[in-house]
């Protein structure tokens, strides 16, 4: 920061009303508490360090350097401050900053990759990656990775400085496009069950690494179309000189940069479109398939069930040859349009009357007779599943008629043994735990035990039992949820059957308060203890 501050400088003491922040600084984070202990300290010794500032108008001066020092004086009602005054140009007022901001200690990743690239961009200053990496003693790479976090998503950006996510994983998400970036953020994280509470963890960094390589990036290792053609997607360039190849950009991508993958998804789908279109245009004839399971293939694109793919492998010796394995005088080239393998060509069979390689398929079949003969059995089956479906309708409304009320014993276990088995498992097992039907923790239970648990309880439960049980397990799912008002379920319930909800509540809380009472006394206690024995032991 020396080299950016002229020798041309004043110290005085400024009012704070004759001081503003600059829009140019790059740190974007200010701990309060911190800010409040700067505060007191400042109540106690006065501001030790003076703030570095340049005129901008009259009586009106820029904070350079020191923004958390002015702001703490703020707190501290202070009416003015010490400073230095010194004779600075825009693009000298940038360079000072950013340089005090990534020699400062505890700087955020973000605040960091910003100050680098503001420095790579500001007029007037002549910096490049390996400059800066000795400007701020680093290595090239680490400069290239930082810079790459300037290019998060807003949203993601938030959350990393939030620490809802870590370097490490921002990092990743950052290599990517952003019309990617937020797949890869919500990926980033899974929901856990403790006890009956559902929570958000982050995955493991490793793991998170592995799900962008299976999920986001495209390997390009058998691409159909040449990686160095330049043509075939001017705005886009080759593959080879593309800094979005993983094989290309060493700086950013490390040890991933051998496996030649693309995080492009959108510029490779559209180079393989290209590619077809143009073997389409010079090559008319070419039968156009699809590799794709399921979907509906529309216009002249044969699905898979349309023709044989042929693979002439090298002889076998004394083996037969499989069908797909044998020429035949109908084979013509085709051309992959949708599916994994779009864009690779094959030799393929499209002839339904080809005994090679349809030998079972009776062209007859497709006649009108046959069609008609087929809809008629549809038609049949049809009208014997509505026979049935009546017939059990009829048969739930006689059971009803005979059902009384109130229900016994054999039909509230039938609905509580039904809803049990709708209930998701780890509802079940806190269901389990209520009734103390098992013990451990969630890891040391497994699932045989709840269910063995909670059938041992419908057999031990007399009608009332039953009766309750049910309206727990409808009842639970609204124990987790936080809503107080009358139209959650829980509450209603409780309402209706004159419970004292206000009352609860403050028993709970009581109850609650008592034990971190109990707690910090044995804290303070131990304390105390903790501190007695240095004194005792002089």
């Amino acid at each position: 920061m020396s080299k950016a501050v002229t020798a041309i400088s004043e110290y005085r003491n400024l009012p704070l009303a004759q001081l503003q922040e600059s829009p140019t600084n790059p740190r974007r984070r200010f701990d309060e508490h911190s800010l409040n202990e700067l505060a007191l300290s400042f109540k106690a010794q006065g501001v030790l360090q003076p703030l570095l500032v340049r005129a901008i108008d009259t009586h009106l001066y820029e904070i350079v350097a020191g923004a958390r020092r002015y702001r703490a004086a703020k707190l501290a009602a202070l009416d003015q401050v010490p400073v230095r005054v010194v004779s600075l140009s825009d693009a000298a007022c940038v360079e000072a900053q950013l340089v005090e901001n990534i020699q400062r200690e505890g700087v955020h990743p973000l605040e960091e990759a910003f100050a680098f690239h503001a420095l790579l961009h500001t007029e007037g200053l002549q910096y490049d990656i390996n400059s800066l990496a000795v400007k701020a003693a680093k290595s090239p790479s680490f400069i290239a990775t930082r810079l790459k976090l300037v290019e998060l998503l807003p949203s993601i950006a938030d959350a990393f400085l939030a620490d809802q996510i870590g370097v490490g994983h921002a990092l990743e998400i950052a290599k990517l496009p952003q019309d990617q970036q937020q797949k890869a953020f919500d990926a980033a994280f899974r929901m856990v069950w403790n006890g009956a509470i559902q929570s958000r963890v982050i995955l493991p960094l490793r793991d998170f690494t592995a799900w962008i390589e299976q999920n986001i990036l495209l390997s390009l290792d058998s691409v159909p179309f040449d990686k160095a053609d330049a043509t075939l997607v001017p705005e886009a360039g080759s593959c080879v000189e593309c800094p979005k190849r993983t094989g290309f950009n060493t700086l950013l991508f490390g040890e991933m940069s051998h496996r030649d993958q693309c995080t492009d998804a959108a510029c490779l789908n559209n180079k393989v479109g290209r590619y077809v279109a143009g073997q389409l245009e010079a090559k008319p004839k070419l039968v156009q398939i699809s590799t794709a399971h399921g979907g509906r293939v529309e216009g002249s694109v044969l699905p898979r069930s349309r023709y044989i793919a042929l693979h002439f492998a090298k002889s076998k010796g004394k083996q037969p040859l499989s069908p797909n394995e044998k020429p035949c005088k109908h084979m013509a080239e085709a051309i992959v349009v949708e599916g994994l393998e779009r864009g690779h060509t094959a030799k393929v069979c499209t002839e339904p009357s080809c005994t090679v390689h349809f030998p079972g398929r009776n062209i007859k079949a497709t006649n009108e007779a046959q069609l008609a003969r087929e809809r008629e059995q549809r038609r049949k089956e049809l009208e014997k599943r509505k026979l049935e479906s009546t017939v059990r309708h009829r048969i739930l409304a006689e059971v009803l008629r005979k059902v009384g009320a109130p229900l016994d014993r054999a039909d509230l276990v039938l609905i509580a043994n039904a809803m049990l088995e709708k209930t998701e498992p780890l509802r079940r097992e806190a269901l389990a735990r209520r009734h103390k039907m098992v013990d451990g923790s969630s890891s040391e239970v497994t699932y045989p035990q709840v269910q063995k648990g909670l059938q041992r309880l419908v057999r031990q439960l007399d009608e009332s039992g039953l009766s309750k049980l049910i309206v727990e397990m409808v009842l639970l799912g609204s124990v987790d949820s936080a809503s107080q008002d009358e139209t959650d379920v829980l509450t209603a319930t409780a309402k209706r059957h004159r419970v004292d909800v206000a009352k609860v509540r403050t028993t709970v809380e009581a109850e609650v308060s008592a034990k971190q009472t109990k707690a910090a006394a044995k804290q303070k206690k131990a304390a105390s203890t903790k501190a007695a024995k240095p004194a005792k032991a002089a």
